[in-house]
């Protein structure tokens, strides 16, 4: 019954939220934006509908199951049980009050401890969760693009908004009850916030923004905000570098970058190591030990064909670098088609193949010192490709399933793709600028 009254005003809060977002952008912007609109809105009922009725369960109906009566517990006693909801989401294992999380700890608990409040809010309904994360995700991502939009002259434009939010699997794997889809919608406004600091616009929102993504982001993908810091120092170092600001402050900027960079990296690795005196090369090393014990069908290991050893072997951070070619293959460009198992990993093959081939044509137009200085000369360039590297690295390193590969990389791929599609189209979209500049009769 919640599913027929809550489902269908989170629809329309999110029209209201789409109709905002349409009045802030160009009729060309609007049209692509209604596309992505529709598309998460139906990758979100295509969630549903695909866990409940083709797997036949998952991890967003444990959490949804778990969820439930926790909710209800909310519900009637607020006072009591919120506060052991916060202690669960920081991931403490003594709580204040008697509430049961969805089994496994860490970042499980505290992704179970948001799946808790969201049912709170909107009465138990599967359906309304999962749209308000559908909404909220593609907000993010027109964030996203708000932020990045300004570095890329008006022809380009067009293909960077396609990238933060039309690629299919990047918008289907971000909308549903689950850790990727929290951590998109917390992506696009840190890079937002970032973005204000660079330029030294609305810093007191700025830092609410980047501050708030951060602990939401580490203590559900750790390791993604590992990623995140680093890119956002570079990227805010190379902003202010080439900004019109003093020479002076430039060395106030680099000391900046290097407390963003390090201090986002720190904290997501303290949530990132499994054990005390763990490292992060001894964490990968064990979730792919982990993997590999896993019965599955579509199992693979980037050790080779006999995988890890029975037990887990610190590699340090030499031996992890040895497997970055092929983590990094992985993460971005497979499953090949002949590795699809089924039919929701042919339409993820599908998808990595044609951004094989998009990435095979931009190196045989530009090779590589193409690529890289088009990438040193933007620092939106920079970041994407950046971030894309980091997090591409750490998702091959630990991920040994290709049915939960795509999930997995989900908050990568917009930037992947943005970087893909602006280096292919760059100089075509300058010639039809320039072509469009030329008045009428002025050609023979």
């Amino acid at each position: 019954m919640e599913d027929f009254i809550f489902a269908p005003i989170v629809l329309m809060v999110g029209l209201g939220v789409h109709a905002l977002v349409l009045r802030r952008h160009s009729a060309q912007e609007g049209k692509i934006l209604t596309a992505a609109f529709a598309l998460h809105i139906a990758s979100g009922f295509g969630q549903v509908l695909l866990v409940k009725y083709y797997f036949g369960g998952g991890d967003m109906m444990g959490y949804f199951e778990t969820g439930v009566p926790m909710a209800d517990a909310l519900r009637s006693d607020f006072g009591t049980f919120f506060p052991g909801l916060v202690e669960g989401f920081f991931r403490s294992l003594e709580l204040s009050a008697p509430i049961e999380f969805m089994p496994g700890g860490g970042s499980t608990q505290s992704m179970s401890a948001i799946a808790i409040l969201l049912l709170f809010f909107v009465g138990n309904s599967l359906y309304a969760a999962v749209l308000s994360l559908s909404v909220t995700s593609y907000l993010s991502k027109v964030m996203l693009y708000r932020a990045m939009s300004e570095d890329f002259s008006p022809p380009l434009r067009p293909y960077v908004l396609i990238g933060a939010t039309l690629l299919p699997t990047a918008a289907f794997w971000s909308c549903g009850l689950l850790k990727e889809p929290v951590v998109m919608t917390m992506i696009g406004p840190a890079v937002l916030g970032l973005r204000w600091l660079s330029r030294g616009h609305r810093r007191g929102a700025a830092v609410a923004l980047v501050v708030v993504s951060a602990v939401v982001i580490s203590v559900i993908k750790p390791y993604v905000l590992m990623a995140l810091s680093i890119s956002a120092g570079l990227f805010y170092f190379w902003s202010r570098l080439f900004s019109n600001d003093s020479a002076a402050l430039k060395p106030f900027a680099l000391v900046t970058a290097l407390a963003v960079g390090s201090g986002g990296f720190v904290l997501g690795n303290r949530f990132f190591v499994k054990a005390d005196n763990d490292s992060a090369t001894a964490s990968f090393a064990r979730q792919r030990h982990a993997g590999v014990g896993i019965e599955g069908g579509s199992n693979f290991s980037i050790e080779g064909p006999t995988g890890p050893t029975d037990e887990v072997v610190d590699r340090g951070i030499t031996g992890e670098l040895l497997l970055a070619p092929y983590a990094l293959f992985t993460a971005l460009f497979r499953p090949l088609i002949f590795e699809a198992r089924n039919a929701v990993q042919l339409a993820n093959a599908i998808e990595a193949s044609f951004l094989l081939l998009l990435f095979a044509q931009i190196l045989r137009e530009r090779g590589l010192g193409g690529i890289f200085r088009a990438i040193r000369g933007s620092p939106t360039m920079l970041f994407c490709a950046v971030f894309t590297l980091a997090l591409a690295l750490g998702t091959g390193l630990a991920t040994t399933n290709m049915g939960t590969l795509s999930r997995y990389r989900a908050p990568m791929m917009p930037f992947f793709f943005i970087l893909l599609l602006v280096l292919r189209y760059e100089k075509e979209a300058t010639r039809r600028a320039a072509i469009a500049l030329i008045p009428a009769g002025a050609t023979q």
